[in-house]
């Protein structure tokens, strides 16, 4: 079998001449540890978290004043729903750093959430400083922090 060398004299420069084009991933795990990867994951931290820890980055760390913790935030969440938005705008108003869990995109977290509050259908599902917290209320949110 003869290959032609025209042929893989074209292949060769196609392939030189046209770059290299990969997308880069990036997203949280729940023990906040950042992942890149050249596909996406099956279990993704949401795209809210990954947004506002990156805005985050170059600000100082509002939960750096001494002595003080900084407060646990779990939020379980999905993308279209309003009391979630509002949950998040309260924690992002706060400078509370918080992880979403969208539990749409990612079935571990729809599996945590059954299990935080297996009699909860509703969203969204949030823990704060171990308080498990049904909806979104600014009262019951200020009032979990505070702990």
């Amino acid at each position: 079998m003869v290959i032609n060398q025209s042929l893989i004299l074209l292949f060769a420069l196609t392939t030189a001449v046209f770059p290299v084009q990969a997308e880069i991933y990036k997203w949280i795990d729940a023990n906040g540890k950042a992942h890149f990867s050249d596909s996406k994951t099956a279990n993704p931290a949401s795209i809210e978290n990954v947004a506002y820890l990156e805005d985050k980055a170059s600000e100082p760390d509002p939960a750096d004043n001494g002595d003080q913790a900084a407060p646990q935030v779990d939020i379980y969440i999905t993308s279209w729903c309003p009391y979630c938005k509002k949950a998040m705008a309260f924690l992002h108003k706060n400078n509370i750093v918080f992880n979403a869990y969208n539990i749409e995109q990612d079935i571990d977290a729809a599996t945590r959430k059954k299990t935080l509050d297996p009699g909860y259908s509703g969203i969204p599902l949030a823990v704060v400083n171990g308080v498990t917290i049904r909806g979104f209320s600014d009262a019951a949110y200020q009032q979990a922090l505070t702990k």
